[in-house]
């Protein structure tokens, strides 16, 4: 029987130990893990059921952390590396040896943890781009949205631009949607050649989706309000099955993308579920910010994508 799709975070999270309970349960190694509110959201997630964790890292730091915050960690493993460089290299290690499922960043930079990751000798690369999908639980609005990529490529050119989409096709894919409806954002819902990516969307990346993707509806440029709101796509004209129900929102910039959704998770008291695609393993990817509701969401959606990529051999002999 089909899953029904996810359009919350608490799905996120029930989906999560629902694979759990049918016994597929994944585990996360955690890279540089002295993190009080990471140690918390992982201790939490051992206790709902959904994963086991690898706690890697300064090992007297983590216990400290642990005891002032009044964290359980007995039943997490701990494996001590003092250099967040080498934490996060074992934590690639243990995903390519299958001993973690997923990948998750603790208090180290994101650029130290994907060098691990990309290291060829964990054969953990894949072929695309690695870009980030932020997918957020935002009052209302009815489902989740997927806000991509506000935290890997600065400004995409038309083929990474491409990838971006094919790896967030993948997590709405894992969420259950069917069709993913995407919205290509800019700042206006007609081509302009004053915005010259609004001219290559059209006339190259969206021919280029519908033709490889049978289960998707593409459609832009269109603006944020109205990929968002039916009211506003009546009010700007725009008809079509995207308008007001987008799953996905591609964006052109980094700093578009991060600054509407930080202001989402800021200002709207949005759930944030971040993970980072276009690796063999995924990468829950949280800000030093995020609440621990914010670090649990991230790791759920790592481990729905995680069982995904199993369940349908996504990595299987000749890759994606």
């Amino acid at each position: 029987m089909k899953a029904a799709p996810i359009h919350s975070s608490d799905q996120l999270i029930e989906q999560a130990t629902a694979i759990a309970k049918e016994g597929r349960k994944k585990t996360v190694a955690v890279a540089a893990a002295q993190d009080a509110d990471v140690i918390d959201a992982v201790s939490q997630a051992q206790a709902d059921g959904f994963v086991d964790g690898v706690l890697v890292g300064d090992a007297e730091a983590i216990r400290k952390l642990s005891d002032e915050n009044e964290v359980n960690i007995d039943r997490l493993e701990l494996v001590d590396f003092k250099d967040v460089s080498q934490a996060a290299h074992h934590a690639a290690k243990l995903a390519s040896e299958k001993k973690a499922d997923v990948i998750m960043k603790g208090f180290l930079p994101t650029s130290t943890l994907l060098r691990a990751v990309l290291d060829k000798q964990y054969g953990l690369r894949g072929e695309n781009t690695l870009s980030h999908c932020a997918v957020l639980d935002i009052p209302g609005y009815h489902k989740l949205l997927n806000f991509t990529d506000g935290g890997m490529v600065v400004r995409p050119d038309s083929e990474m631009k491409f990838q971006i989409l094919e790896n967030a096709i993948l997590v709405a894919r894992a969420l259950g949607l069917s069709p993913v409806k995407v919205a290509v954002s800019a700042a206006v819902n007609v081509v302009s050649d004053k915005i010259p990516h609004t001219v290559d969307d059209t006339k190259l990346l969206i021919p280029r989706a519908k033709k490889k993707f049978t289960d998707i509806v593409i459609e832009g440029p269109m603006t944020f309000d109205v990929a968002t709101s039916k009211e506003a796509a009546d009010l700007y004209s725009v008809s079509g099955p995207v308008a007001g129900d987008a799953d996905i929102f591609l964006v052109d910039s980094i700093e578009e993308c991060n600054i509407v959704a930080k202001s989402l998770i800021q200002f709207a008291q949005a759930v944030f579920a971040g993970v980072i695609v276009g690796a063999k393993t995924p990468v829950s990817l949280v800000s030093r910010t995020d609440t621990v509701k914010n670090k649990k969401a991230s790791l759920a959606i790592a481990c729905v994508l995680a069982d995904y990529y199993l369940q349908n051999d996504i990595w299987g002999e000749g890759g994606k």
